[in-house]
């Protein structure tokens, strides 16, 4: 099949990424990220990250929960799957995952410094990434076993955040 920057403009390309919620109880593990060049630098997002070549989105998540915090999680589930389009090409195809803690110390990495919050705490939160409380709120509604839901992110000409469901 031909491509021509026409029939290009009119597909998504996606980047994929995963983004995993920690959870303990009624705690989440975020990370408080550090590295300049990583989204959401010098705010509180949960543990994620691109999808190497050659991996799924469980794979994933999962060697991007052992490099940020050094834990192991066995039971990972998919609770969304979103579509970022910000506008230009390619977008972001981000798998948003909820683990439960088993055990283990999380130790911080280079890509930031990690702390358990408590979910009351969260919605009120200023130094937060923006869809953090609503990705949460996804994953408190979810049931296991569920099907995950599939979400659109789309940003308005005041690069004000819209979410479509």
């Amino acid at each position: 099949m031909e491509y021509n920057e026409k029939s290009i403009q009119s597909k998504y390309m996606l980047v994929p990424r995963t983004l995993v919620f920690i959870r303990d109880e009624d705690k989440y593990l975020f990370i408080h990220k550090k590295k300049k060049d990583s989204f959401g630098f010098e705010k509180l997002n949960g543990i994620g990250g691109h999808i190497e070549k050659g991996e799924e989105p469980y794979e994933s998540a999962r060697r991007e929960i052992f490099e940020e915090t050094r834990l192991v999680v066995e039971n990972l589930s998919l609770v969304a799957i979103v579509i970022i389009d910000i506008g230009i090409i390619p977008g972001i195809l981000m798998f948003v995952f909820s683990a439960k803690y088993s055990k283990g110390s999380p130790i911080s990495s280079e890509e930031g410094d990690l702390l358990w919050i408590h979910k009351d705490e969260i919605p009120g939160m200023q130094n937060i990434v923006k869809d953090v409380p609503f990705l949460i709120d996804v994953i408190e509604k979810n049931c296991n076993g569920q099907n995950p839901k599939f979400i659109k992110y789309l940003y308005d000409e005041n690069e004000e955040l819209r979410i479509v469901i």
